[in-house]
């Protein structure tokens, strides 16, 4: 059995920290002051980490009913939670609303109704209301033509469909350019779009186009002189108590209108609630019923060559027409939708709404879970089955632990520093801080920043980061306009000097990472372990996952050490 132990006993004071290495001193002693002073600030501030476990008062101002008050039996709703176990969906946050009530939610532990997440292209969706809002105000028309936006962007040769190219155009998905990927961020982007080449002329056919909806976001700030977070704010965040939203930014300042948005599962499902109710809230009228309703109307469609009953038979959701940045769906249903199914589903037929955020890769697959539910639905009141408990029924649900079983291995309070060889993800320093409970407050020094991860000892334990990405893995900083971000980890010992370690972001699903480290008498390997096929990094600069990566260092020592 292994114990580290530390004589000092506070593993917070400052003179833990101090560094009697008089090589490494001469040779970093610049980095070295800085380093340790933001160190002994990090941690410090680890104080405020706590367990997932722990009760955390969250209001959203959403009413609260039981399934069969809003006319759904609690065993439909408990099936459907079910269903998702079976098929190994990872959602981590979820919410029903029937009639205007939440009839049920749940978090998959270590998620938690409290953490923003990432809402990627599901961003789209609010784009399209703030264009809603600045027609509303007169501040332009779908009709305008682009390049009335950006003269100072504009190519020297100005084609017919680039003059004919509209706001609706940009709406609705059909640019009509012969390539949607275009190069730079923020205005060199725009310019690359504005000088892109067209394959069809605008309005006549659906792509994807993403950057359509950065450009967006471009024009309201150049209409309103505000970001478009800056101008939501007050028309509809404000209003529907959508509250800390983290809006990522590109290189010139503006808010992402393609993505980057983080916000919690109760604020997408206001959002679905102000759609269903075609912009009114709380007896105000934020937004004209007449721009929801044409929001949420098939403008173009991906097959137009398809008849109407081989699209409303397709299982495939998108091939069911696209909006004004809203996609629509099966059983008369519309979407905000990003990627890994960060989702607002709403269905006015049986005005339902679901909200998830998640990690799944089989959109129409859950989404064939939620149309299953719909003919259990009522108009009328049910009858309350007191046998059975909805709420009992669907908390056991977590995210998969993983690891197994429990540590073995005694720890008691120490701290350990090691100074890594040089290595691709650009690790200078790791520091492991255990606490009297065995949980491992771990700390990556890298050559410009800090980065704490906390990792509770076969337990969930979540904290703060400033890092989005992966930490040890990759060196990009954070995007502009990102705060540092809610973590989990979870920690065990798998031998008397192997500890493995797991982490995810409740910020960016997808950067999730397990480490492996191996303590040698004065050495340390850590081991980065990704699933297979993962991409990492920016859009533009992917490359295929490599290797696991071995990182070796030696422990730095301490005044205390023989």
């Amino acid at each position: 059995m292994k114990t580290f132990s530390q004589s000092t006993g506070n593993s917070a004071d400052p003179k833990v920290f101090s560094n009697s290495n008089n090589s490494f001193m001469k040779t970093n002693y610049s980095y070295c002051i800085v380093s340790l002073v933001l160190l002994i600030t990090c941690l410090l501030s680890y104080g405020c980490s706590r367990s997932a476990e722990s009760p955390v008062k969250f209001e959203d101002g959403l009413i609260r009913s039981t399934p069969e008050e809003q006319g759904v039996p609690s065993e439909t709703v408990a099936s459907f939670f079910r269903s998702v176990e079976e098929k190994g969906y990872d959602v981590h946050g979820l919410m029903m609303i029937r009639h205007g009530k939440v009839i049920a939610e749940h978090w998959w532990e270590p998620y938690a109704p409290q953490f923003q997440h990432a809402m990627y292209s599901a961003t789209k969706t609010f784009t399209g209301a703030a264009v809603g809002f600045a027609v509303q105000e007169g501040l332009l028309n779908v009709e305008d033509k682009i390049i009335s936006f950006f003269s100072d962007l504009l190519p020297d040769t100005i084609s017919p469909q680039l003059a004919s190219l509209t706001v609706k155009h940009l709406l609705t998905m059909s640019v009509g350019h012969a390539s949607t990927r275009y190069a730079g961020s923020g205005l060199s982007q725009v310019k690359a779009f504005l000088a892109a080449e067209f394959a069809h002329d605008p309005g006549t056919s659906f792509a994807y186009n993403i950057t359509a909806s950065h450009v967006l976001s471009h024009i309201i700030s150049k209409v309103s002189g505000v970001t478009i977070l800056e101008y939501l704010k007050p028309r509809l965040l404000d209003p529907l108590g959508i509250k800390d939203v983290i809006w990522e930014m590109d290189n010139d300042g503006y808010n992402m209108g393609n993505g980057g948005s983080h916000m919690k599962t109760s604020d997408m499902a206001k959002m679905g609630l102000f759609l269903l109710n075609k912009g009114l809230w709380n007896g105000q009228q934020l937004l004209n019923p007449e721009w929801i309703e044409a929001a949420t109307t098939p403008h173009i469609f991906q097959h137009p060559e398809w008849t109407k009953e081989e699209i409303e038979n397709a299982e495939d959701d998108g091939a069911q027409g696209y909006g004004y940045q809203i996609w629509m769906g099966r059983n008369n249903s519309y979407r905000a939708i990003g990627g890994q199914n960060q989702l607002i589903m709403v269905i006015p037929e049986y005005d339902f709404i679901l909200a998830c955020h998640s990690s799944i890769g089989d959109e129409a697959g859950f989404n064939s879970l939620v149309y299953d539910m719909l003919p259990s639905m009522s108009d009328k009141k049910l009858k309350t089955d007191k046998s059975f408990d909805l709420k009992d029924a669907i908390s056991g649900y977590e995210i998969k632990k993983p690891f197994t079983g429990v540590s073995t291995v005694k720890v008691t309070t120490s701290t350990r520093r090691y100074q890594m060889e040089e290595n691709q993800s650009g690790i200078r320093n790791i520091f492991f801080r255990f606490d009297a409970s065995g949980n491992c407050y771990l700390t990556f020094v890298t050559s410009g920043a800090i980065h704490n991860i906390p990792f509770g000892l076969d337990t969930w334990l979540t904290g703060m980061t400033d890092r989005t990405l992966s930490i040890a893995r990759t060196v990009y900083p954070n995007a502009m306009g990102v705060t540092p971000v809610q973590t989990a980890g979870i920690c065990t010992w798998t031998g008397e000097n192997k500890l493995s370690a797991y982490y995810l972001s409740m910020f960016n699903p997808g950067s999730d990472e397990t480490l492996r480290f191996t303590f040698e008498d004065d050495n340390l390997q850590m081991e980065i372990l990704a699933p297979p096929g993962r991409r990492m990094g920016p859009p533009d600069m992917q490359q295929p996952e490599p290797g696991n990566i071995v990182i070796r260092g030696t422990k730095i020592k301490e005044p205390w050490d023989n």
